[in-house]
C-alpha cells in the first residue's frame, strides 16, 4: 500500500502524487468556501464579514501548528526513503507525541488571548460578537484539525496522497450538511459554521486513523515505539519549529493587513473575504505541487538519489506552469460570476470589489507557484532556515504595504500586497536554488 517516490521517472510520479493532493486542497477550501456561501447568504454581510475577520488570525495559529507537525513527517519521509523502517516508527510515535503537546499548548495559550486581539486588531463593532463566536469555537477544535494534518502528512510521507483525499470528500458533504443543520435549521449564527467544520475534522481523523491501522503495518506502533529520546526530539525540533515559526511569520504579515482592511469598513472586509476565499481556492491547488515535493525530496534524499531531485523540481514547475495557465484564464473570464456566489445580486459593491483583487491575483499565480514549489522542495531536503527566511521576507513585504496602506492606501493598492510578496520571495527562493542546492545535488 506505500508508494515508493524514488523508483520511476519523475514527472509522472511527481503527479500522480500531487494530484490527489490537489483535490484534497480544494476540498480543504471547499470547507471554508461553504461556510462563507452559507454564512454570506442566510446571515448577511456583518456575519461574513466576522468570519472573514478572523481568517488571518486563526491562520496564524493553526499554521503553526501545521507546520511543525509537516516538519516532523520530513523525517518520516527520508526514513521511509532509506528503507529504515524501525527508526520511522519511532520518529512516527515521537511526531505524535510532539504534535499532540505543540496543539494543546496552542489551543490554552491562543483561547486565553483571542478576544483582547480581535479587540487591538479594530475589528468593527457591529461584527465583533460574531467573531468571538467564530474563531473561540474554532480554537476549541483545533486539536482534531491539527490531527488529520499530521495523519495525512504521515501517509504522504510513505507516498500515499489517495487516501486523505477520500476522507476528506466524506468529510466535506458532512460539512455542508451539518453547516445547512446548524444554521439553517438550529439558528446558531457564526459559531454553527465552525462547529460544522471541526466535527467534520474530527470525523476525517478518526478515518484516517482506522485506516492507517488496518492498511499500513510499517506503521503500526509497538509500546518500545514509545519511547523519548531527547536527541531525536532535538533533530525533529529543529526542522519543525523553524517552519511553525514561518507559519507565524507569513500569518504574522497578514494579520496586519486585516488591520488596515478592519479600517476601511465592513464592505471592504466583506469584500477581502470572499476575494480570500477565491484566492485560497485557486492557489492551494498549486500548493498542492509543493507538498508532493517535500515528500518526493524527502525520500529520494533518503536514498541519495539526487538526479532524481533535480529533474523532478524541474517537471514539477512545468506541471505547475500549466495548471496556473488554466487558473489564470478561468478567473480572468469568470471572476465575477464566481464572486457572485458568495453574495446576493444586492452587494453589487462587494462583488465589483472582489472581482478587482481577484483578476489582479490571477496574473500572479505562476510566482506564487516557483515559491511553494522551490521552498517546500529544500525543506524535504532537510533544510529550515531559509525557508524560515523567505517567510520572513514576506511578512516584512506584507507589513511595510500595511503601514502604507492604512494612512494612504484603498482597496486598490490592497490588490497588489500578495503579488509583491510572492514576487520577491520568488526571487529569493529561485537564487538560493541555483547557487546552492542546486550545485550541491550536482555534486553531492
Amino acid at each position: 500500500m506505500t508508494n515508493d517516490l524514488t523508483e520511476g521517472k519523475p514527472l509522472p510520479v511527481i503527479f500522480r502524487m500531487a494530484l490527489p493532493i490537489m483535490a484534497g486542497n480544494l476540498f480543504q477550501q471547499f470547507y471554508g468556501m461553504t461556510d462563507t456561501i452559507i454564512v454570506g447568504r442566510l446571515l448577511g454581510r456583518n456575519a461574513l464579514a466576522a468570519v472573514g475577520s478572523t481568517s488571518s488570525l486563526y491562520n496564524m495559529i493553526l499554521w503553526f501548528a501545521n507546520g511543525a507537525a509537516g516538519g516532523f513527517a520530513i523525517i518520516l519521509a527520508q526514513k521511509f526513503g532509506a528503507r529504515k523502517y524501525e527508526e520511522l516508527r519511532q520518529r512516527l510515535a515521537l511526531s505524535i507525541m510532539l504534535s499532540a503537546a505543540t496543539s494543546f499548548l496552542v489551543t490554552l495559550l491562543s483561547l486565553a488571548v483571542i478576544r483582547q486581539t480581535l479587540q487591538r486588531m479594530h475589528t468593527p463593532a457591529e461584527i465583533y460578537p460574531d467573531a468571538v463566536s467564530y474563531i473561540v469555537t474554532l480554537l476549541a477544535g483545533l486539536t482534531a484539525t491539527v490531527a488529520y494534518n499530521m495523519a495525512a502528512a504521515v501517509l504522504r510521507a510513505v507516498g500515499d496522497s489517495r487516501t486523505p483525499l477520500l476522507f476528506l470528500v466524506i468529510a466535506g458533504v458532512l460539512n455542508i450538511a451539518l453547516d445547512l443543520l446548524f444554521i439553517g435549521t438550529l439558528g446558531w449564527g457564526t459559531r454553527g459554521a465552525a462547529t460544522a467544520t471541526v466535527l467534520a475534522q474530527t470525523v476525517s481523523v478518526l478515518l484516517c486513523v482506522l485506516f492507517i491501522r488496518r492498511k499500513y503495518p510499517v506503521l503500526h506502533l509497538k509500546r518500545t515505539d514509545w519511547t523519548f529520546v531527547p536527541e531525536h526530539a532535538l533533530q525533529m525540533l529543529k526542522l519543525g519549529i523553524p517552519l511553525g515559526f514561518m507559519g507565524i511569520m507569513t500569518a504574522s504579515g497578514i494579520i496586519i493587513l486585516q488591520v488596515a482592511i478592519n479600517s476601511f469598513g465592513a464592505v471592504s472586509v466583506a469584500a477581502y473575504t470572499a476575494a480570500n476565499k477565491m484566492e485560497s481556492l485557486f492557489t492551494f491547488p498549486l500548493a498542492a505541487y509543493g507538498m508532493a515535493m517535500t515528500n518526493f525530496c524527502g525520500q529520494n534524499y533518503g536514498a541519495k538519489k539526487y538526479d532524481n531531485i533535480r529533474k523532478g523540481i524541474l517537471q514539477c514547475h512545468f506541471l505547475m506552469a500549466v495548471t496556473a495557465l488554466a487558473f489564470m484564464l478561468i478567473l480572468e473570464t469568470a471572476g465575477s460570476a464566481i464572486a457572485g456566489l458568495f453574495l446576493t445580486s444586492g452587494d453589487s459593491e462587494v462583488i465589483a470589489l472582489t472581482t478587482q483583487y481577484i483578476r489582479v491575483i490571477a496574473l500572479f499565480l505562476p510566482v506564487f507557484g516557483i515559491v511553494m514549489i522551490l521552498r517546500a522542495g529544500i525543506q524535504g531536503l532537510g533544510y529550515a532556515g531559509i525557508p524560515t527566511l523567505n517567510g520572513i521576507l514576506e511578512s516584512i513585504c506584507r507589513i511595510l504595504w500595511t503601514l502604507w496602506l492604512i494612512p494612504h492606501g484603498s482597496f486598490r493598492h490592497l490588490c497588489l500586497v500578495n503579488p509583491t510578496a510572492w514576487t520577491l520571495a520568488a526571487i529569493m527562493m529561485i537564487c538560493f536554488y541555483l547557487f546552492r542546492i542546486r550545485k550541491k545535488l550536482m555534486n553531492p
